[in-house]
């Protein structure tokens, strides 16, 4: 039974989590918090996306064919649908900071591995394992954040969380174009390292920071709560006021926490593990009922499409620029257009086999200042959402950019230089990147709150499985011909725009 309750500072007495959380106010442990999901967050998006800059570098040494280069890209993806059904019932079962501690522990050990990788599928072993962990590490340290957050601030901290991803997006070519450039080749006995291994090895301080901060900070008292340990959680809640405030943790106003579960009672219900799988049978049925099952299959195709034109683009991107580098150096400085580009690719992935592999990194500081852009343009885009949003209605904007990212797939095809190249590319996954979180925040209205969990679990799964496949396929389109790959691009968008006419909404929500 819900015991609703005004926290002032005259205020002393039992509470249930929300107001509990409220009274540890905002302070010095929030901040914290804040400080620990840079690292943690870019540690995830450097195991998803660091592998398309390493590629270019590393195509020679690893002898990269154009199947192998996409498949690398995809293999991060691969591990996370592997666990991505049991990344949900492993964090709810052992908890927030034990997924987080020992997932970063883990992350950094395979990080490692794949710094002194010595073949094509020793590096591919190693990104599959890194993408087993990041997609549970990304659900707990969502929960982690959030869960340390009064509801007033959850909103906002979640803008921030949101906006570290981005600017890792920012900092990965930065670093790369330090560090790859630079001309050395040491011994190990068993391999040669090189710049492109010194890359991966700096990027395993972001998970081994995490794994040591997480190692020393409390679990969530939600968590505590929903296994019946009111005692530690109030003890947490007390530290958080303590370190917030600078007050005595005597004066924290919650003396006890209104028990959510009844242990006794817990116990004597304790289900098996079959009786556990046919619950969550149960909770997944009513999707495929004939109420919600054509707004499943839509959402998941919609969720899919956007993960597939984002991914199969941003991952590409770094190898194009470094094949319009690659171009401009031995043309004596003339600008390419896109299919000069990718022919450039096409014969330096045939040059592999004849033994006369060589990629130029001098001077090639426009390479991954051309990757930076497009990543500030799409965080520009992001801070114009909400503007976007009211003057069109979410409905109608996702309609306006999915159609924005078919015109700007298919004007790629005409490209008569680097800087068109570079215009084109940003306005296609600024586009895309937005029509997603819009889709995201649109589902809301689609499906209720019962349901709307396992609902967002299947998309997420539909749209990793089609990174994979547009991941496969761009490196074979690219083989074909100039227009092929963004003739594919466009498509995608363009099947977004019809499939998301067809939405339906519910609710009160601006959706016109």
């Amino acid at each position: 039974m819900a015991v609703n309750v005004q926290i002032d500072k005259t205020y002393k007495g039992p509470a249930e989590f929300q107001p509990a959380i409220a009274a540890t106010k905002y302070g010095t442990f929030n901040i914290l918090i804040l400080l620990v999901c840079i690292p943690s967050a870019w540690s995830i998006q450097f195991e998803s996306t660091l592998t398309s800059y390493i590629i270019p570098a590393a195509a020679c040494d690893l002898g990269l064919t154009p199947t192998q280069k996409g498949l690398l890209n995809s293999m991060t993806f691969f591990g996370m649908v592997s666990t991505g059904f049991i990344s949900g019932f492993m964090l709810d079962t052992l908890g927030r900071k034990k997924i987080l501690w020992v997932g970063f522990l883990l992350e950094t050990a395979f990080t490692l591995g794949s710094c002194f990788s010595i073949s094509v599928s020793m590096l591919s072993v190693f990104k599959f394992l890194g993408g087993t962990m990041t997609g549970g590490l990304y659900v707990a340290l969502t929960a982690y954040i959030l869960e340390f957050h009064a509801t007033e601030y959850r909103g906002k901290v979640q803008m921030i969380y949101g906006m570290t991803f981005s600017i890792a997006n920012c900092i990965m070519p930065l670093v790369s174009s330090v560090i790859l450039p630079l001309n050395f080749d040491y011994s190990l006995g068993f391999m040669n390292f090189r710049p492109w291994n010194l890359l991966m090895l700096i990027s395993t301080v972001n998970p081994l920071i995490s794994f040591i901060v997480f190692y020393f900070l409390p679990e969530t008292p939600k968590f505590l709560m929903s296994i019946g340990k009111n005692e530690e959680a109030l003890d947490v809640l007390r530290y958080v006021y303590k370190l917030n405030t600078r007050d005595l943790k005597e004066n924290y106003p919650i003396t006890s926490l209104i028990e959510e579960v009844n242990l006794e009672e817990a116990a004597a219900n304790k289900k098996s593990w079959k009786e556990y799988f046919y619950m969550g049978w149960q909770q997944v049925t009513p999707l495929f009922s004939k109420q919600y099952r054509f707004k499943v299959l839509l959402v998941c195709l919609i969720h899919g499409l956007f993960l597939m034109g984002i991914n199969s683009l941003r991952l590409y991107l770094p190898q194009i620029f470094q094949a319009s580098h690659d171009y401009e150096v031995t043309h004596n400085g003339e600008t390419p257009d896109l299919c000069n580009i990718l022919e450039v690719t096409e014969n330096f992935s045939r040059s592999n086999d004849e033994d006369t592999c060589s990629v130029n990194l001098e001077n090639s500081f426009n390479v991954y200042l051309n990757s930076t852009l497009v990543s500030l343009v799409t965080i520009l885009g992001y801070a114009m959402a909400g503007t976007l949003i009211n003057l069109f209605g979410s409905k109608r904007l996702l309609v306006i950019l999915c159609g924005s990212g078919c015109l700007t797939g298919i004007g790629l095809i005409w490209s008569t230089n680097t800087a068109t190249t570079l215009t084109l590319s940003s306005l296609y996954l600024t586009a895309l990147g937005v029509g997603f979180d819009i889709f995201m925040i649109m589902l809301v209205v689609i499906f209720p709150t019962t349901l709307r969990a396992m609902a967002i679990s299947f998309a997420l799964f539909f749209g990793r499985f089609l990174t994979i496949f547009g991941n496969m396929l761009m490196p074979a389109l690219v083989n074909e011909g100039c227009a092929p790959p963004f003739l594919f691009l466009a498509g995608v968008a363009a099947v977004t725009v019809i499939s998301s006419l067809l939405i339906k909404t519910t609710g009160k929500e601006d959706m016109k």
